[in-house]
């Protein structure tokens, strides 16, 4: 079974950041907690990384399925009710792992940087 493609349109308008997009159509994924479907109209920059890393770690790629979904995640804080806020949060990080791992294969040292980065530095997105 093929996977739906991720559509999105650039927002330009965004005053916010220039690195924004809006979901045309929903994705539906299958993690380990259960079905998670991301919306269309939902807004995501993909990879959230620093401009100077870009060179290294590219915030549109491949791994565009893995972000949008590790995004949406965060942003609504799925599974906190069930699981508690660090369990939540830990199935998050470990399912975005889990994609770049099947997306890009060959590229397991950037892939787990990615995780780390998520897992060193993502409590500040969660709690806000």
């Amino acid at each position: 079974m093929s996977q739906q493609p991720i559509v999105v349109r650039y927002k330009e308008e965004d005053p916010l950041k220039a690195d924004r997009w809006e979901l045309v159509s929903s994705v539906t994924f299958m993690t380990k907690a259960g079905q998670v479907i991301v919306p269309s109209g939902y807004t995501t920059d993909f990879a959230s990384v620093p401009m100077l890393l870009w060179g290294f770690f590219p915030p549109i790629g491949r791994h565009n399925r893995a972000t949008l979904l590790h995004d949406w995640w965060y942003d609504n804080r799925l599974f906190e009710a069930e699981l508690g806020l660090k369990q939540a949060r830990r199935l998050a990080d470990e399912q975005l792992y889990e994609q770049l791992k099947a997306v890009e294969p060959r590229k397991p040292i950037r892939n787990y940087c990615m995780y780390l980065a998520c897992r060193w530095f993502g409590h500040r997105w969660w709690v806000n």
